[in-house]
C-alpha cells in the first residue's frame, strides 16, 4: 500500500484519521481534495486507499458513498462523518467501506482501523500487559517498548539535555546514560539521537493519544 487519498473540504477534519493512518502504515503518499467533482481527475489504479468524509459541497452522503465505491472500487475505503443515521451506516457497510465517526475517541478509530487494514503496528493493550520496568513508550511495528529508565531518559534527550546534565539530573553516571540511549535506538528502531528523538516523540504523541498524558507521569526522572 502506497498512497491515500483524502477527499475532505476543511483538511483538518481528516487529521486525526490520516494521523493514525500513517501510524499504521508509515511512508504513504498523500493527496488530498476537497470535492467530488476532482475525482475524474484521479486515476483509481494510483490509489489504495481512500478516507472520505460524507458532507461535502453540493453532494449528499448518499452520493458521496456511491460515487466514491464505484469510481474507487478495487481502493480500501474508509468515510467519517458527524451523522448518526442508520441508513448511511448501511449503504458503507453494503459498499465494503468502514464508517468512522467524528466523535469516536482515539483508542476506538485506532482499534478500527486496524483491524480494517489488517494491521496490527501499535500495540492497544499495552498499559494492562507492561510490567513494572515497561514504559508506554512504544514504537509502532516494533516488538518491545522502551524500559522506563529508558524513557525517562529519551524524555530528557528529546527536550534538548545533555548526557552528563541527564546523568546528574538522574544520579547515575554519564556512561549509564548513553548505555540506557543506545539500548532505546534498538526499541525504537533507529541508528543515531536525531533519529531516536524523532521516534520518541511519534511513540510518546501516540501513548498520550491512547492512554492520556496522565498515563505518562513515569517519565519523569522523580517517578520510579
Amino acid at each position: 500500500m502506497k498512497n491515500l487519498l483524502i477527499l475532505e473540504d476543511h483538511p483538518t477534519s481528516a487529521m486525526v484519521v490520516e494521523e493514525i493512518i500513517a501510524t499504521v502504515i508509515p511512508g504513504l503518499n498523500t493527496r488530498v481534495v476537497d470535492s467530488v467533482d476532482q475525482l475524474e481527475k484521479i486515476e483509481p489504479s494510483h490509489v489504495d486507499l481512500v478516507v472520505s468524509d460524507l458532507v461535502l459541497p453540493n453532494s449528499q452522503p448518499a452520493e458521496v458513498i456511491e460515487l466514491v465505491s464505484k469510481r474507487f472500487a478495487s481502493s480500501l475505503r474508509i468515510f467519517f462523518t458527524a451523522l448518526d443515521d442508520m441508513k448511511i451506516e448501511q449503504q458503507v457497510a453494503n459498499s465494503g467501506g468502514l464508517l468512522l465517526s467524528k466523535s469516536q475517541h482515539y483508542r476506538e478509530l485506532m482499534v478500527k482501523i486496524q483491524s480494517f487494514l489488517k494491521r496490527d503496528a501499535v500495540n492497544l493493550d499495552s498499559f494492562a500487559q507492561r510490567n513494572e520496568f515497561q514504559s508506554l513508550i512504544q514504537m509502532p511495528g516494533m516488538p518491545k517498548p522502551l524500559t522506563i529508565k529508558q524513557a525517562q531518559i529519551m524524555e530528557q534527550v528529546s527536550l534538548g539535555r545533555t548526557g552528563k546534565e541527564i546523568a546528574k539530573m538522574l544520579g547515575m553516571s554519564p556512561d549509564t546514560v548513553n548505555a540506557h540511549i543506545k539500548e532505546a535506538f534498538g526499541r525504537l528502531g533507529v541508528q543515531n539521537r536525531g533519529e531516536a528523538v524523532s521516534n520518541y516523540s511519534v511513540a510518546r504523541k501516540l501513548a498520550a493519544r491512547l492512554h492520556g498524558e496522565e498515563a505518562l507521569a513515569h517519565l519523569q526522572p522523580n517517578v520510579d
